[in-house]
């Protein structure tokens, strides 16, 4: 898949090696370690559909103040918030996607 991200902090966090030790103190170790693995995973995948439901990327549809975005897990409390750019529904044709933010589940 195709990655953009919302803004310049939020692809400086999820790519760029400089902001680890803003990772480290922001999210702890095991989120600095994970979280990169993650982004290279997601761009492996054709599409959204391809992103697995069960653990560990647990990729689920979010409501509320997030409806029309997706999450996958990094941790069992951090998650990767992101918004599809294309395939309306159709978990197939969704082939690119908004990285919004790194969250701990349920703040």
């Amino acid at each position: 898949m195709k990655l953009v991200y919302k803004n310049k902090k939020i692809e400086n966090v999820c790519t760029s090696y400089s902001y680890n030790n803003l990772i480290l103190k922001e999210y702890g170790n095991i989120v600095a370690k994970k979280l990169p693995q993650r982004i290279i995973e997601l761009k492996s995948f054709n599409s959204l559909q391809e992103v697995p439901t069960s653990l560990p990327f647990r990729r689920h549809k979010l409501i509320g103040k997030y409806d029309g975005c997706f999450a996958i897990n990094i941790t069992n409390q951090y998650r990767l918030i992101f918004r599809p750019l294309n395939g309306n529904d159709d978990l197939k044709q969704i082939d690119r996607i908004e990285i919004l933010e790194v969250s701990k589940h349920y703040e």
